[in-house]
């Protein structure tokens, strides 16, 4: 698996080309800098409003999820029935993440992390940025601890976003993983704006008991509420991990998968976000998420510098 970092940036009309700074791993070997290409610069303080004003709460309330459609073919999980998950009032560091792809608009899950910028969420490739032959999407802002139309942290908007050019060359969901960085708000940044970020763990190995957190469909969910399940990762291949949990319907496409979760500081260990494998799953009682190495650290390494 070879891991490319490419970045676009959160322009509100367009997303200019930006720079990418390369790496390459050959089976477990560490990642190393291959190649180096000049950047674009950040989007400006208007467009950025732009974005903000762009998503009024009626175009929050009929943006559709993302996610792969439905089987009804395939077949519960073993080893005993899956736990479901609960909707709850949410937490600080996880909120909805809203989008344009260039077919309407959208929302995933995403979350803080904590970095030197205290700019950084992370999220699926697949909710930045559309894979082979596409870009990145327009008009990204991410609402914190999203509830029932709720806001209570505001409207954050991107300021520039990162994914693996193994994922926007090729679409590989071994790299759907992805960082935004966030424009401030009102003289802050998002990670202390929400109380601090959640830590990254990598090579954790397949199994881990987790907290997984995000934004079901409003069809599925009509309380328009996030989502949590605690339950017990396993492997699904070489550079995939995979849960049991029903109720993970579209939309949950970027969510958590938190180690050690804090019931008193709302914070955990990421350690890794639902998507590759179909983009995540394309039933909701099984789903998925990439492995996360040092590949997806030095992936947040590289925004944090270029935040």
């Amino acid at each position: 698996m070879q891991l490319w970092l490419a970045i676009g940036s959160g322009l509100t009309v367009a997303a200019t080309t930006v720079g990418v700074v390369a790496f390459v791993r050959n089976n477990d070997e560490p990642a190393v800098r291959v190649q180096q290409v000049a950047s674009s610069g950040a989007v400006s303080a208007g467009a950025a409003r732009g974005v903000e004003a762009y998503w009024t709460a009626e175009r929050m309330a009929k943006a559709r999820p993302v996610g792969a459609p439905a089987d009804p073919g395939e077949v519960a999980a073993t080893g005993g029935a899956a736990r479901t998950a609960k909707a709850y009032s949410g937490i600080p560091s996880v909120g909805a993440l809203f989008f344009n792809n260039g077919a309407g608009d959208h929302y995933c899950t995403a979350a803080v992390v904590n970095s030197r910028s205290k700019r950084l969420i992370i999220t699926a490739a697949h909710c930045i940025h559309g894979g082979k032959g596409r870009g990145y999407f327009k008009n990204i802002a991410f609402v914190p601890r999203y509830d029932r139309g709720k806001k209570p942290y505001g409207i954050w908007t991107a300021r520039k976003m990162f994914v693996p050019k193994g994922w926007a060359k090729r679409s590989d969901p071994d790299l759907d993983f992805g960082f935004v960085s966030l424009h401030t708000k009102d003289g802050r940044r998002i990670q202390p704006a929400v109380g601090g970020g959640n830590k990254m763990a990598v090579n954790k190995g397949y199994v881990n008991i987790v907290n997984v957190t995000g934004y079901p469909s409003v069809r599925r969910d009509p309380r328009d509420r996030p989502i949590w399940c605690r339950t017990k990762t396993a492997k699904h291949s070489r550079f995939q991990i995979k849960m049991a949990c029903n109720g993970f319907y579209g939309g949950v496409s970027g969510s958590p998968w938190l180690l050690n979760y804090n019931t008193k500081t709302h914070k955990g260990t990421i350690n890794g976000v639902l998507g590759g494998y179909r983009r995540g799953g394309n039933v909701h009682w099984i789903s998925y998420a990439a492995y996360f190495d040092k590949d997806v650290l030095k992936l947040r390494a590289y925004a944090n510098d270029h935040a």
